[in-house]
């Protein structure tokens, strides 16, 4: 008996002396735990915290509800405010029309887009769009046109045309590269138009030569346009035509033709006279000065 009780002690002993080993490993997994959730804690407070977008600065801008034609009074106008970012604001852009409400536009306004002080005039009070496109020395003039002299409404402001004078026996050149500032009393330009109006009256932009040149003209025949192309600046070779050309065979010698030449060939049914001009010979009914006729048997 005396010695079971012995073992029975020694095991007591042994199961005192691991108890405190048993302890500090639960403490030490408890503590690595408490570190281990402190550490996830923060990513998942990240993780639900709200996300902020940078707001730019914005500056409220008046701007057109619709198009609005050149030669349209500022009052008429209709607007509203837009917002636009700062940064994307061009130089000079208005924020206000309070002190242009007496001003006419200069040039078409697309919708919604920013003004500027450029698109308007104010000068002198002057609410004419023609008059802002007269340079100093030039003048502008009306002429009256059809669908023909007009060239179906091609010729709309913008435009570059040659004048020519029709007459009965004869077409001349009366003014060449003459812009177009108005047609019908618009000066929006011709664009895409699939099938343009024809104006019955358009404005031109000429020299004070040109001016009196076009007005002597107009009691003496029908006024035509020759329509240009926006890179052609080449003047005519030839600014008179007759009608007597059209034959080939002039009857009577264009007295500004450069004369060659000059032969009187004599038959049966008479004289008839050949002046040689610019290199072809045409029929003359009069021997240029300083010829002598040649004469054929």
């Amino acid at each position: 008996m005396p010695g079971r009780s012995t073992a029975m002690g020694r095991g007591g002993r042994r199961n005192r002396s691991a108890f405190p080993g048993l302890m500090i490993l639960a403490a030490a997994i408890l503590g690595a735990a408490v570190i281990l959730k402190s550490e996830i804690a923060p990513s998942q407070s990240e993780a639900k915290a709200p996300i902020v977008v940078g707001q730019f600065d914005t500056i409220s801008l008046p701007v057109p509800v619709s198009f609005v034609p050149a030669g349209t009074k500022m009052k008429d106008i209709r607007f509203r405010n837009v917002s636009f970012p700062n940064h994307q604001v061009p130089e000079g852009a208005l924020s206000s029309v309070t002190e242009y409400l007496e001003a006419t536009t200069l040039a078409p306004l697309p919708a919604n887009l920013p003004l500027f002080k450029e698109n308007f005039s104010l000068l002198g009070g002057v609410k004419n769009p023609v008059i802002e496109r007269i340079p100093a020395g030039m003048r502008a003039m009306s002429i009256r046109v059809d669908a023909t002299s007009s060239v179906e409404g091609w010729a709309g402001s913008g435009s570059v045309v040659d004048v020519l004078l029709v007459e009965k026996d004869r077409t001349t050149v009366v003014a060449e590269k003459v812009k177009v500032l108005s047609a019908e009393r618009s000066v929006s330009p011709v664009e895409g138009a699939a099938a343009p109006s024809v104006p019955s009256t358009v404005t031109v932009l000429v020299t004070q030569e040109q001016c009196l040149a076009i007005n002597t003209a107009i009691p003496r025949g029908k006024l035509a346009f020759a329509l240009r192309s926006g890179s052609d600046e080449d003047n005519w070779s030839d600014t008179i035509f007759t009608a007597e050309r059209l034959t080939g065979n002039s009857a009577l010698l264009d007295e500004r033709a450069a004369v060659s030449g000059f032969v009187s060939v004599q038959s049966a049914d008479g004289t008839d006279s050949f002046a040689l001009s610019n290199g072809k010979w045409v029929r003359s009914e009069v021997v240029p000065e300083g010829f002598f006729a040649a004469r054929e048997r």
